[in-house]
């Protein structure tokens, strides 16, 4: 039987560890000069501020509207 998640694993710190971890596990493509870990994280990071695209998150970054907590990150 699989061993229960503690608190810590369930955290968000656990949680994003714990998806940076299966994202490390695909291989890279060869002659790539950029891990692929990282464009999956920034997906994830979109999913999570809930943007269907890098496109939109863009357009919403550039506008003068924008939350000054999303200029921030």
């Amino acid at each position: 039987m699989a061993e229960p998640f503690s608190r810590k694993q369930l955290s968000i710190q656990g949680l994003l560890s714990e998806a940076r971890r299966c994202f490390a596990e695909i291989p890279d493509a060869p002659g790539c000069a950029l891990p692929l870990v990282d464009p999956l994280m920034s997906g994830r990071a979109l999913f999570g501020l809930k943007y269907p695209s890098l496109l939109q998150f863009d357009k919403d970054c550039r506008a003068e509207t924008t939350p000054v907590n999303l200029k921030s990150l």
